[in-house]
């Protein structure tokens, strides 16, 4: 009588053993995709740095040409509008190449398509992305 419940024992032993070794599987497998989405946004933040970087010296480009008389401020407005659909775009391909873990390439495809899918300019719908994402 002893030795069945011994064997029930160690049947419930290896049970467990079976499920710790994969719960660690499983746990490993989950700080590999934390580590490499950590990597991913931290190329995106660099990215974005250096679209922000682009957008202070295109400000300081056209601050120089107006204050030389080269542009007129109509056209000044123009640019900085255009400067800041640029950067929010750039913003919204980061969110979508972190989110899908894909490339900039595809990610401005993504971004293209949607747009005239629903028949909505990029500039808005890369508003509404990088809106909803903050908002998260």
């Amino acid at each position: 009588m002893e030795q069945p419940r011994a064997t029930d024992l160690q049947r419930q032993i290896d049970d467990l053993v079976a499920v710790v070794t994969k719960d660690r599987t499983d746990i490993d497998a989950l700080v590999t995709q934390a580590d490499e989405t950590l990597a991913r946004i931290t190329v995106n933040r660099a990215d974005i740095d250096a679209l922000q970087e682009g957008v202070t010296l295109n400000r300081e480009l056209i601050a120089e040409l107006q204050s030389e008389g080269v542009v007129r401020r109509e056209h000044t407005d123009q640019l900085e509008k255009a400067l800041t659909t640029s950067r929010t775009i750039g913003a919204a391909v980061g969110v979508l190449m972190a989110s899908r873990n894909i490339g900039q390439e595809e990610a401005l495809r993504v971004l293209r398509e949607a747009s005239s899918r629903a028949n909505t300019p990029m500039r808005e719908l890369a508003e509404v992305i990088v809106t909803s994402r903050s908002e998260n």
